[in-house]
């Protein structure tokens, strides 16, 4: 996996940011869920919820930005 640039972490973090609608950072089930239908509009609300759960790797109940980056790299990114 190439590594991003500075410009490339800054847009990813800026689309973060956009649905973290309570500014807690951390996207919640809710606003994960949003983010995730805007990018797969063909997917199920538990199809989100799953890849809410797999994201979520420390299991607080949100996605934060090193586990959303994390996620990006591998599925949003062009290698």
């Amino acid at each position: 996996m190439s590594k991003l640039s500075v410009e490339e972490i800054s847009e990813i973090r800026d689309h973060f940011d956009f649905f973290d609608r309570n500014h807690n950072d951390l996207l919640e089930e809710s606003e994960f869920i949003k983010l995730f239908k805007i990018l797969a509009p063909d997917a199920s609300k538990e199809m989100a919820i799953r890849g809410f759960e797999t994201i979520d790797t420390d299991g607080n109940g949100g996605i934060d930005f090193d586990e959303f980056l994390d996620w990006w790299k591998m599925n949003w990114t062009v290698f």
